[in-house]
């Protein structure tokens, strides 16, 4: 897989250096210098450091995990890697994945970080950093946002290759939640017995991961962000369990959620029920993607689907109309359709515009085009603070709060996807790895 991945490599190159010479030639620019960053102390009356998370720009070209490293970039020459090499046996350097990248860029090493100073151009000059102070004195401005905001544009759609490093992230990270699946089907373990087998499965420790693993069991599954496992064995019964994770390739992460039901009685009925439902409205949302379809109208679309799907399962007492019209899909599915997907988990360049007020959490608000790749993840939870308004007011007879109690132990349902945007639809990373 990494040959296959190399040789799209020197294409994604040529692609950026073509979006890098615009940027330079549009801002009047001799040079864009992009700090990969260092790692950053856990806190300040401590000495040990958290593992490095790379400026996004510099993984873009490179996918080199090293502290303090700087890759210049201009116009008409081959980009220059400026590398912090220091002689020491408290750590060792994070290796590259892959090696593919090093006869692409002229390579100076220095001694410390204060050495590269020597090696930076000078003229006009950008600086990108995720960090607010840099190990040397700044040729230039420190993250002009006429200039991040171009760099970000020009991550909007992915190369062959970068599509290849999520399929890759795609694959890994399947295995890790058909592991954790098949253990909660077999057996009662911890969430944090759970989050330790998707690790395993998947190739990777905590660190690596690209962003902090939810792995919900039962009422947590109504967090959303539920990172903070439980360790105790929960008693055999009816029960749920909500994976979003996801996994890392070449600097480019995945994000896969996955909610399970397993058990007997009227509520495991009813959850599961919830939980084919929203994997049919889903799957119906991917269908509809084309470019030229605003993401918001898809977000829209996918409260009308919900809402149709509360009525079918007695839970919405209303015509589903009225159901999203009143609030009362929003308070059951309160986060957006999805996000784009990249370097980042919740990638740059797509939220051009604030979304409308119905709908305030949504991350991407641009127009579909051919490139680009995000996630469609519609849910359901049953959040008492979100329903609580309901309940108090004349929106009470819309739902069945009983239906609402059954399915209370349960937590909630999400089932998302990555997909990538082509002339005729979409490719579905997601299910592609899954078959």
């Amino acid at each position: 897989m990494m040959s296959e991945i190399a040789a799209l490599y020197p294409d994604h190159l040529a692609t950026l250096r073509a979006a890098f010479d615009a940027v330079l030639a549009r801002h009047q620019l001799d040079a864009v210098v992009i700090a990969a960053g260092r790692p950053a102390l856990k806190n300040r009356f401590d000495d040990q450091y958290r593992p490095q998370a790379t400026t996004p720009a510099f993984a873009h070209w490179l996918p080199l995990p090293e502290p303090d490293a700087v890759l210049v970039v201009s116009a008409g020459v081959r980009p220059r890697l400026i590398r912090v090499i220091t002689d020491d046996y408290w750590e060792t350097l994070p290796h590259a994945e892959s090696d593919h990248f090093w006869s692409h860029v002229e390579v100076v090493e220095v001694k410390t970080a204060a050495d590269a100073a020597a090696h930076l151009p000078s003229g006009r000059v950008a600086v990108i950093a995720s960090d607010d102070e840099l190990p040397f004195a700044a040729p230039g401005p420190l993250n002009p946002p006429d200039v991040v905001a171009a760099i970000h544009a020009a991550r909007t759609r992915k190369t062959a290759y970068e599509v290849a490093c999520l399929a890759e992230a795609t694959r890994r990270a399947v295995r890790g939640h058909r592991a954790a699946a098949a253990r909660f089907a077999d057996d009662a373990p911890s969430e944090l017995a759970l989050h330790l087998t998707y690790l395993a499965a998947s190739g990777q420790d905590d660190g690596e991961t690209p962003y902090k693993n939810i792995v919900a069991r039962g009422g947590h599954a109504a967090v959303l962000h539920h990172v903070h496992y439980d360790k105790r064995v929960p008693a055999r019964g009816a029960d749920s369990l909500l994976v979003d994770a996801g996994a890392s390739c070449l600097g480019y992460g995945s994000d896969i959620t996955r909610t399970w039901v397993r058990g007997g009685g009227d509520g495991a009925t009813l959850f599961g029920a919830l939980v084919d439902g929203v994997e049919r409205l889903q799957q119906e949302l991917c269908a509809k993607i084309e470019p030229g379809l605003e993401y918001e109208a898809l977000h829209d679309r996918s409260h009308e689907l919900l809402a149709a799907l509360l009525v079918e399962l007695g839970v919405g007492r209303a015509p589903a109309a009225t159901l999203v019209e009143r609030g009362v899909t929003r308070a059951l599915f309160p986060h957006g359709l999805g996000h784009s997907l990249g370097i980042q988990v919740h990638d740059v360049g797509m939220k051009l515009r604030a979304p409308r007020a119905h709908n305030p959490y949504l991350r991407n608000t641009s127009v579909i085009e051919v490139g680009q790749v995000f996630t469609i993840e519609p849910g359901c939870y049953v959040i008492e603070g979100l329903l609580a308004p309901l309940r108090a007011d004349d929106r009470a007879a819309l739902l069945d709060w009983d239906a609402i109690e059954t399915l209370r132990p349960f937590g909630g349902v999400r089932i998302e996807d990555d997909v990538v945007v082509t002339a005729t639809g979409i490719r579905n990373l997601t299910r592609e790895a899954w078959a």
